[in-house]
């Protein structure tokens, strides 16, 4: 996270930051890959600003990512498999579909682990409330009782008005 609040929102270079160059041996980092680079910085920006609004967001955040990936999982699965009916089979299409079938499942229970988690957290979340605040439940109740009855008592001084 300390890379992110040094470099900020732009992707850090090696022709900006020289110190870089040996920490990058690959060249991720060259100047040309900038634009490569960017959208998968913005990404981490957005994981860290979820991550600093809160635990609830961050996790229903990567909820929702994890869901995304699996539906493009599912989706890869089953174009792959259609080639492999369509053009016969390929070691390379074979060796996917192996993958995605085992990513599959792991993707699932992670969800599963993350929506569990975030379910904790909520009502965690909601007992704190209730700690705070006092039970407004019985206060609104009584206060509906005492509009009742000053509704009655009125009804029934008009009553006598009448009379």
């Amino acid at each position: 996270m300390w890379v992110l609040e040094k470099f900020c929102r732009s992707v850090p270079t090696t022709a900006k930051y020289q110190w870089l160059k040996q920490v990058d041996g690959i060249g991720n980092l060259h100047p040309k890959r900038s634009e490569y680079n960017q959208k998968h910085w913005d990404q981490v920006w957005e994981w860290y600003d979820a991550y600093k609004s809160g635990a609830i967001p961050f996790l229903e955040y990567r909820i929702q990512i994890r869901e995304k990936e699996l539906e493009e999982d599912e989706d890869n699965l089953r174009f792959n498999k259609a080639q492999v009916e369509k053009f016969g089979k390929n070691r390379t299409q074979i060796k996917l579909i192996k993958s995605y079938e085992e990513k599959i499942p792991l993707r699932k229970t992670e969800i599963a682990k993350l929506k569990a988690e975030l379910e904790s957290l909520k009502a965690k979340e909601m007992q704190k409330q209730q700690e705070i605040k006092p039970d407004l439940t019985l206060e609104n109740e009584n206060l509906r009782l005492k509009k009742e009855i000053l509704e009655m008592e009125l009804k029934l001084k008009e009553a006598n008005r009448e009379r």
